[in-house]
Formats: structure tokens, sequence, C-alpha cells
């Protein structure tokens, strides 16, 4: 999250909104965002309905580490998973519009 929270200004720059996601309570994702000073919300999914949904919930109780890119039509543009899912730089890059032309 604090890769995310370094580099939000870009995903700014590229029209795109930084939401998280994960199954702990209310109180638990306050304190974490307050705890790393993050500029975008964080949502709870303690029920993990939305970890379900997009199939990331574990057995264990809790969401696997999954980056998920949406583009403006609704549809999942680009899934990151692992520690690739930690570094800014793939999301980011998923969030530019393709090159055109020559």
């Amino acid at each position: 999250m604090s890769g995310l929270r370094d580099v939000h200004a870009q995903f700014a720059d590229q029209d795109a909104q930084v939401l998280g996601v994960s199954m702990d309570n209310l109180e638990t994702q306050t304190k974490f965002a307050e705890s790393l000073n993050l500029p975008f919300p964080l949502l709870a999914d303690p029920e993990g309905v939305a970890a379900k949904a997009y199939g990331v919930a574990n057995p264990a109780g809790y969401a696997n580490r999954v980056t998920f890119v949406i583009g403006k039509d609704g549809k999942v543009a680009k899934l990151i998973e692992g520690k690739d899912a930690i570094d800014p730089t793939a999301t980011l890059n998923a969030c530019k519009p393709a090159p055109t032309g020559p």
C-alpha cells in the first residue's frame, strides 16, 4: 500500500482511481490507512463478498494479494498477482493509454 501511496499522484495523472479492499473490519482498515497516511480509500469486506466475487478469497479467511486494473468499461483490464501486486509499477503501466501511431 505504501508503494501505491508514494505514486498516487501518477495514478491521478492517468485519470485512475486507487481503492484498496481487504477482509479486515472497518476499524482495522481505518487504523491501517491512518498508519500509512494513505491518500486513497480502503474498503472493508469482512464477510468476503468482494473477495469471493473476484475469486481471491482464501480458505484460511483472508484474501490473496491481487491487484485488478478495471477499465472505464467496468471490465478487468489487467490482473497482477504475487510480489508484482505490491510493486505499483505494473499497475501504473496498465493505467497508461496504449501508444498510438507509427
